[in-house]
C-alpha cells in the first residue's frame, strides 16, 4: 500500500470515530426555539422544538410542545433532562397520523438511546411511556 493512500485511510478512520463519540451542541439565539428532526405534528397543530442557553445550549435547556401555528411554547417536556446532545437534529419525533400521540428519540447517553411517548390532548402533553432504552 502506498503511504499517501494509508495515510488517507487513517484519517478517514479517525474522522469516523470522532463522530461516533462528539455530541451535537448547539448555541441558541435569545428567544429560538428549534423543531426537532420531524417535530412538526400531521395536522400541525402542534411541533417539538428545544431551546437552551448558554455556552453550547446547556444552561436552561428544554424540549417543549409548542404550538405549531403561533411558535409560542405550551410547556416543557420535563422527563427529558440533563442533555447529551443540545442540537435540535439530535432529537427525532414520530407522531401518529392523527397526531395524538408522539415517540421522542435521543441519546441518554454516548451509547444509549432512549424513547419517551407522549399522548398529546387539552393543548398538554401526558406521559405514556419511558424513557424506555432502544437499540
Amino acid at each position: 500500500m502506498k503511504p499517501p493512500l494509508l495515510i488517507s485511510i487513517l484519517v478517514l478512520f479517525v474522522a469516523c470515530a470522532a463522530t461516533a463519540f462528539a455530541t451535537a451542541n448547539y448555541e441558541y439565539k435569545p428567544g429560538e426555539y428549534v423543531t426537532v428532526t420531524n417535530g412538526r405534528s400531521p395536522d400541525g397543530r402542534y411541533a417539538i422544538a428545544t431551546h437552551g442557553e448558554g455556552d453550547m445550549g446547556y444552561d436552561n435547556w428544554h424540549v417543549y410542545l409548542m404550538d405549531a401555528q403561533t411558535g409560542k411554547k405550551i410547556g416543557p417536556l420535563e422527563e427529558i433532562k440533563d442533555p447529551l446532545d443540545t442540537a435540535a437534529d439530535a432529537y427525532v419525533a414520530k407522531w401518529s397520523p392523527d397526531s395524538s400521540k408522539v415517540a421522542l428519540n435521543y441519546r441518554a447517553d454516548r451509547h444509549v438511546a432512549v424513547t419517551i411517548v407522549y399522548r398529546i390532548a387539552n393543548r398538554r402533553a401526558y406521559l405514556v411511556s419511558g424513557p424506555t432504552q432502544t437499540d
